[in-house]
């Protein structure tokens, strides 16, 4: 079953004409235990809503889902917690760990991406941070275009959402989810390696830190 979340139109159309995420059983992430259930469903209620605003909503069944976990009546479900992960997880291009001593590693995540030329698409990462921080999340690379600096081998936009109801910073709890916007500006399959921090120093030894992702970027619409 695709799985995929697009800006500006609507799902359905999207498994037939735009950039998708799929889910990939042999990349999943590992669901963080001792969580707060109560910091995790007030950010997935902004999360949310934030994707609505974005026109990028996750797709039906999974926002179904996750809105019934919401409920004042699901608060003490068993597992609730464990379940908001997992339906999320699913829809996460990179999966951020922080230890105790902020140092940042990225692991490739479950979503795949089918790109379209220049035009935006939405992904999450799922940030595991064990050091509590509140430091903006960074990425970086030599794919990634930036002021300054264009060409050929600059050819992704790549830029984390901080705008309300999303904070410009972590939150410092356990787990949380970040958007990713996305825009591929070459066609065809292409490799980007996207690099994460949170401040000076905070990338782990031995690049642990990078992530490679192989894109496949149909051409623009006419």
């Amino acid at each position: 079953m695709s799985r995929l979340f697009h800006r500006a139109i609507p799902f359905a159309v999207l498994v037939l004409l735009s950039g998708t995420i799929r889910a990939d059983a042999q990349t999943s992430l590992s669901v963080v235990d001792e969580v707060s259930l109560d910091a995790l469903r007030d950010h997935c209620r902004r999360l949310l809503k934030a994707l609505e605003e974005m026109k990028a909503p996750l797709p039906a069944d999974t926002t179904e889902n996750l809105k019934a976990l919401l409920k004042d009546e699901a608060k003490n479900a068993e597992g609730a917690a464990e379940k908001i992960q997992e339906l999320l997880d699913a829809h996460c291009l990179i999966g951020v760990s922080i230890n105790p001593q902020s140092r940042v590693k990225a692991a490739r995540g479950p979503a795949a991406v089918e790109l379209r030329q220049g035009r935006e698409a939405i992904v999450l990462i799922k940030v595991q941070n064990e050091a509590g921080v509140t430091n903006a999340l960074a990425i970086s690379g030599s794919q990634l275009s930036v002021e300054g600096q264009t060409g050929n081998d600059r050819w992704l936009e790549a830029s984390v959402h901080n705008k309300p109801p999303l904070g410009k910073t972590l939150s410092g709890h356990k787990v949380e989810y970040v958007v990713l916007r996305l825009t591929a500006r070459e066609t065809g399959k292409r490799e980007a390696t996207l690099k994460f921090d949170v401040g000076q120093g905070t990338q782990d030894l031995g690049f642990r830190a990078e992530v490679p992702v192989l894109f496949t970027i149909k051409p623009a619409e006419r």
